[in-house]
C-alpha cells in the first residue's frame, strides 16, 4: 500500500490536487500529504531544499492535521500512525524531486488550512 501510495506521487501536483477538498481526500491521501510534508521538511533542513519561511510556519500544523484525519477515523494509534508516516516519507525521500515535493506540499498546506479543523 505505501509503494502504491509513493508512485502515485509522481502525478501529484499542486493543479492537480486542487480539484478535490480536504473532506473528499481519502484516509491515504492524508497520510500521502502528512508524508509529503514531513519528507520536504527533512530537506530543508539538510539543505537540499531552499527554506521556504512560509512552509516551515505551518508545516507542523498541517502535517499533523493530516496526520490525524488519517488515523482517528480508522482507530490507528500514535505509535502506528506515525510509523506509517515514517515509512512513505522514507520512500518519498528516495523517489521525488524537491520541486515535485514542494508543489504537492503547498496544496496540502493549503487543504489543511481551508478544513476548518
Amino acid at each position: 500500500m505505501v509503494a502504491a501510495l509513493a508512485s502515485a506521487l509522481a502525478g501529484c501536483s499542486a493543479e492537480s490536487a486542487g480539484a478535490i477538498s480536504f473532506g473528499a481526500m481519502s484516509h491515504d491521501d492524508h497520510l500521502r500529504c502528512a508524508a509529503q510534508i514531513s519528507s520536504y521538511d527533512r530537506l530543508m533542513a539538510s539543505g537540499e531544499a531552499e527554506r521556504d519561511p512560509q512552509i516551515v510556519s505551518k508545516s507542523l500544523v498541517a502535517l499533523m492535521t493530516h496526520l490525524n484525519a488519517y488515523a482517528i477515523p480508522q482507530g490507528i494509534g500514535e505509535p502506528e500512525a506515525f510509523a506509517a508516516l515514517n515509512q512513505l516519507r522514507d520512500e518519498l525521500l528516495g523517489s521525488v524531486q524537491p520541486g515535485e515535493l514542494r508543489a504537492a506540499v503547498v496544496a496540502c498546506i493549503e487543504y489543511a488550512e481551508k478544513s476548518g479543523v
